[in-house]
């Protein structure tokens, strides 16, 4: 996850060092925010409450939004400083951590759907109802957990320059280590094999029917896991190289590290902004090539 370091003065000047960051994540809101709010408009016209993947798009849009809506905040930070206070600090923190775990776990879960609603359409329509209503809780909640860690580390914290940073304080090199790992491993490795995993068996068991010939279908599935790994992978890999920084005893490892975060940690935010393109706005055509794939193969009950 991105580690969104700001600083604070009594100093009126603009911390140009965080410039290209802060019209990056600007960007990210004026186009993530109205994309967003698009979608949920849309899906609500729509909403059918048998249908769960409408669920997990207006899953997918409203955690995605729940994150861009804090940016204005992060980027006065970035520029003039955290003014905001360390309730806010940690509160904002945990609000933008949980938002992104659920965008990354609703992405999985969505790969497990497709998989099961093509190759064992009757166990999952046993889902249907209370099922899915508990999927979806069960998800939130443990988005919650996951990022409840940040709540513990992240502190606002006086450095040598005089300026305060709302960024994380490990209170010792043991906890940097399980954190950062923890992160990378439940955050990253485990949902990215799970969805490769989920893709790679349904491509190969259904590879000769026509809702594989859908070269929509190919290019939405080839764009989930490559956009996935884009935006994800940068900053977990930042996120080993910090773990091995510590386990060396390496300063100028660390502060590579430390600037990395920052850059990569962006990264996730025009996700965010990828999002709504790569799902919502491919449906209809999705679900046309369902139509047709429906009348000549066996899997009729497939929702894309």
């Amino acid at each position: 996850m991105q580690h969104l370091n700001t600083s604070s003065s009594n100093s009126t000047t603009w911390n140009t060092e965080n410039l290209a960051p802060s019209v990056v994540l600007g960007l990210c809101c004026l186009g993530g925010v109205p994309s967003n709010i698009a979608v949920v408009m849309v899906i609500g016209r729509n909403f059918k409450r048998e249908n769960f993947t409408l669920k997990l798009m207006l899953n997918l849009a409203v955690s995605d939004l729940l994150s861009l809506i804090t940016l204005p905040l992060w980027i006065h930070a970035l520029l003039r400083g955290w003014q905001f206070g360390r309730p806010l600090c940690k509160f904002l923190s945990y609000m933008v951590y949980c938002s992104l775990y659920v965008s990354l776990l609703t992405v999985t879960l969505m790969s497990v759907q497709r998989y099961l609603t093509v190759l064992y359409a009757q166990r999952w329509r046993r889902l249907r109802g209370t099922g899915e209503r508990v999927l979806l809780i069960a998800l939130w909640g443990l988005s919650g957990v996951l990022a409840s860690p940040d709540i513990i580390v992240r502190e606002l914290v006086v450095q040598e320059n005089k300026h305060i940073y709302c960024m994380r304080k490990y209170r010792s090199n043991g906890e940097e280590v399980t954190v950062l790992l923890a992160e990378t491993v439940l955050g990253f490795v485990v949902p990215f094999s799970i969805l490769v995993t989920s893709y790679f068996c349904l491509h190969k068991k259904v590879n000769q029917t026509a809702f594989f010939s859908s070269q929509r279908m190919t290019k939405l599935i080839t764009s989930i896991v490559v956009t996935f790994f884009i935006f994800w992978s940068p900053v977990h890999v930042t996120n080993i190289l910090g773990i091995a920084a510590v386990s060396l005893k390496s300063q100028s490892l660390r502060n590579v590290c430390e600037a990395a975060w920052g850059i990569t940690g962006a990264l996730t935010f025009i996700n965010s902004c990828v999002n709504p393109f790569i799902y919502a706005f491919t449906s209809r055509n999705l679900r046309h090539d369902e139509q047709q794939s429906a009348n000549t193969t066996d899997v009729s009950t497939v929702n894309v």
